[in-house]
């Protein structure tokens, strides 16, 4: 393909697209709604993920027992057919997750835990209605101190944080779908609205492959439009709402530029992806049978 190809393949999509300007517009629309709510969904992840990870360690029952013993009960705990994982937890490890809470006031950390937390074992159960029961039959065995279960508040913001997840994918699933069927739609109705104009093209001894070329470009065009769209709100939120948070109250998340710039490049992958995905389906037959 020279350069005169090139360009005349290029105003040919323009003039494509703007022939359907309005499901164009409906498709960029749909695809930046479908990528806006990637970007959100990844951010918010993003930003608690430290949250979200200290919640899922209160979770956790602990033991605290006496020195020496933790290496003999971690191994008696896996054998247990409660136990659905089991870890040592060391003192420094806790201090480590707990500085996160404490940042800019570091003495209050050293006054909470007096310099030091004790080793401790670490696990999880199948089921975690039981916890009372294992608790209180582990606090009854010789050389275990202290067991130590989740409150009810990490059960609760556990449960909050398994539905936000579960409707963010189940809403982001709906609108990549109907951004996709727009987009299908679009260059089908392109298709048709063109079919004399192909037909001309072939008979000319056009290679229907610079065809199918034609209309992945405008899939790929529209891809831009709504990723474009889609990261300039992205950051907008960003700076003003994230970065704003994490000023006020810091132990809530944290959000770096390159989590920013992460989430842009996999909405723009995502976007491009779809409306080539969907320009080549809703092409490809018509194109053989033009």
């Amino acid at each position: 393909m020279n350069k005169h190809h090139f360009k005349y393949m290029m105003e040919d999509i323009r003039l494509g697209l703007t022939r359907n300007k309005g499901s164009a517009i409906a498709s960029i629309v749909l695809l930046f709604i479908a990528l806006l709510l990637i970007g959100c969904l990844l951010l918010t992840r993003s930003f608690v993920q430290d949250a979200v990870h200290y919640v899922e360690s209160q979770l956790a029952m602990k033991v605290y027992v006496e020195d020496g013993l933790v290496e003999d009960v971690a191994v008696i705990l896996e054998k247990q057919n409660y136990t659905h994982s089991v870890e040592i937890e060391t003192g420094e490890e806790l201090i480590g997750e707990l500085a996160f809470f404490f940042q800019g006031k570091e003495h209050l950390l050293d006054t909470f835990t007096n310099g030091s937390v004790e080793d401790a074992v670490k696990f999880q159960i199948t089921d975690k209605s039981l916890m009372p029961v294992i608790a209180k039959e582990l606090e009854a065995i010789k050389g275990i101190k202290k067991v130590v279960y989740p409150q009810q508040m990490a059960e609760i913001l556990s449960k909050w944080i398994t539905k936000i997840e579960l409707y963010g994918t189940i809403s982001l699933i709906i609108f990549l779908a109907l951004a996709f069927v727009m987009v299908y739609i679009t260059f089908h109705l392109a298709m048709y609205q063109r079919n004399r104009e192909l037909k001309v093209k072939l008979l000319l001894g056009i290679d229907p492959r610079l065809v199918s070329l034609q209309f992945l470009l405008e899939g790929v065009l529209l891809g831009i439009a709504g990723s474009f769209l889609a990261a300039l709100v992205v950051t907008a939120f960003h700076r003003t709402i994230f970065q704003k948070i994490q000023q006020a109250a810091p132990y809530l998340g944290s959000l770096n530029l390159s989590d920013l710039i992460g989430t842009i490049i996999i909405q723009s992958v995502i976007g491009v992806l779809l409306s080539l995905a969907a320009s080549y389906l809703s092409t490809r037959k018509l194109i053989r049978h033009v």
